[in-house]
Order: structure tokens, then sequence, then C-alpha cells
């Protein structure tokens, strides 16, 4: 496989507000649905990023809104290094705060797709589908480079979390790149997991499995061990196309990859779904050990994500 394209493609015709989900959005398939959550490393985080004036209160007065906000919005005093060296240190106070471990931080993600999750049968009432969005308000990863986001975004729980979400996809609105200039994005987070499982896969058979050729069944066999849930695949007369979520990978005889956005309308009917009983022998034990030493030692490098302007006036509108 090389370099891999992106087509895009979207139409809506209007966009509801309601309450489970947060909005319903028409297009000419029907109606399907969107959730939208925000992501704080804690409530006392949301709190003093949402009230105004709550900082200076509590370094005024250390006036707290709740109880759990004492120990975690503490007040102690820090010394001040000035940066031009042409003034002396000095003492001030301020809320000192722990920031969570990255791995800290992906498993409070997981979390919360678990929790929408388990909500999930609310929203699918007259909807052909349902999307969740998460905004995230801690971005963790700043400062890392963007083409690494995988790599340190996708553990084993997340993996897990989102192929065992019922949503079509998961966006996921953060900050990456340095801090100095740091980009809005939107991260189809199921797009991404195809994308590099896709590229995983046809490592594995090309350096442990010669002989065998990388079909769409196989792919699809193959993604449907991994967990990921309604995995379909289709044959065309110049390559083949996986589809997980709203998204498919299409491998073409010439062996480009282009990833193509469904675009919230219905995956075609002759789409092929798979079955368990066609699922191949080769994901046995052996092909287990193998496929763990491979993720365990290698690295997905993308900086898939998509320009986030305007998003957090959406979150707003919420």
């Amino acid at each position: 496989m090389i370099a891999a394209s992106l087509v895009l493609d979207q139409y809506v015709d209007s966009v509801t507000p309601t309450e489970e989900p947060d909005f319903k959005v028409k297009n000419a398939d029907g109606e399907f649905g969107v959730e939208i959550t925000e992501f704080y490393f804690s409530q006392s985080q949301a709190r003093i990023k949402n009230i105004s004036g709550y900082a200076m209160e509590i370094l005024g007065g250390k006036k707290y809104r709740h109880k759990d906000d004492i120990a975690s919005l503490a007040v102690a005093e820090v010394t001040v290094l000035p940066g031009d060296n042409r003034g002396p240190e000095f003492n001030v106070e301020a809320i000192i705060q722990e920031v969570p471990k990255a791995d800290e931080y992906i498993e409070k993600i997981s979390e919360l797709i678990e929790h929408k999750n388990k909500r999930f049968n609310r929203y699918t009432m007259g909807l052909s589908h349902v999307n969740l969005i998460i905004f995230d308000y801690e971005h963790r990863l700043l400062g890392t480079p963007k083409d690494m986001f995988h790599h340190l975004f996708f553990q084993p729980r997340l993996e897990k979390a989102l192929m065992n979400a019922d949503f079509r996809e998961v966006f996921f609105v953060t900050q990456l790149g340095e801090f100095g200039s740091p980009k809005g994005v939107y991260i189809p987070l199921k797009m991404l997991f195809l994308l590099a499982e896709m590229y995983f896969f046809n490592h594995t058979l090309v350096k442990e499995y010669p002989g065998t050729p990388m079909t769409s069944l196989l792919c699809a066999e193959y993604l449907t061990w991994r967990g990921a849930k309604s995995i379909c695949f289709k044959d065309f007369s110049d390559g083949y196309e996986v589809v997980y979520g709203n998204s498919g990978v299409f491998v073409s005889k010439d062996n480009k990859v282009y990833v193509r956005d469904h675009s919230d309308f219905a995956i075609p009917a002759d789409f092929n779904p798979v079955t368990a009983q066609g699922t191949s022998s080769i994901f046995d034990d052996a092909f287990l050990r193998i496929f763990e030493a491979y993720k365990r030692d290698s690295a997905f490098s993308t900086e898939l994500g998509f320009d986030a302007s305007g998003s957090d006036q959406l979150a707003r509108d919420k």
C-alpha cells in the first residue's frame, strides 16, 4: 500500500435541535442523530473553565462553588522568575493542579465513550444512525507531533471502546501541533482506526504470510476478528472497498489507497456483510501472537484530521 488520499462528499438538508440526541440532521436518505459531549479532566475543571470569574473568586477569597473543588483547585504560593532577567523573583498565589498523564487522559476519554454508548438506545428511534462528537477542552496531546496522534492515542482500551460503540462515527475535536501554533482539528476516530488497521494487516500478511493475498473478504474478516462491528465489503472491477462505520478504505488494483467518507448516507445495499461462517482459519492463536508482537513494536503515522474552525461555536450552541 502507498500514501492515501481522501474523498469527501456531504449534503445536509436541515439540522434540528432535540433532547436525545442533541441534534437531528436530515439528508436525502432520511434523518440521523448527533450527540455532543464535552471532555474535562474533572467536574472541577469544567466549573473553573465555564464559570466566569470563578478563578478570581478562589484566589481573592477562597470562595468555592463546590466542596470537591477545595482539594482539586487548591491555592498555593508560587515563585515567579521573570524570563528577561531584568526583575527580581516574586511570590504570588496560584491555583495548583496536577495534569494527568497521557495514559490517564486516554483512559478517561475511553470511559466517556463507554458511558455515552450505554445511553445509545435512547437516541435511535426513527433515526438511521447516530454520531458522537467529543469536544476536548484539555488538549493533553498538544505539543506532540500531529503525525504521532494515532500511536499515542489509540491504546487498547480506547480501541475497544470504539469497536464496541454503536455510534456510526465518533468525532474527536481537539488541538494538536506545537504549543506556539496549535491547530483546532476534528478527527473521525473510527475512520482513523479503519485506515490504520488496514495498513497493520497488510504489513502482517506481507511479512508473515507472504503467500496469502490481501482480499476484501480477508480484510473484512480481520476487522471482525479484531472486534469491530458491522463490517462490510465489495469487490469492484478496479479494486475493492472495506467499510466500517461511516468510512470505507478503497484499495485499487495498482495498490493505491483511498479513504471514502460515506457522508452519513446509507451504505449501498450491494455491499456484503461479514458472516461468522465465513471467518478464515488464518485468525488462530499463532496469528494472535504475531499480531500482538507487531502492534507492540510498530507505529502507524498519519496527520489525518480536518480543520475545526467554528467548532467552539457549535459546542456553545449545544
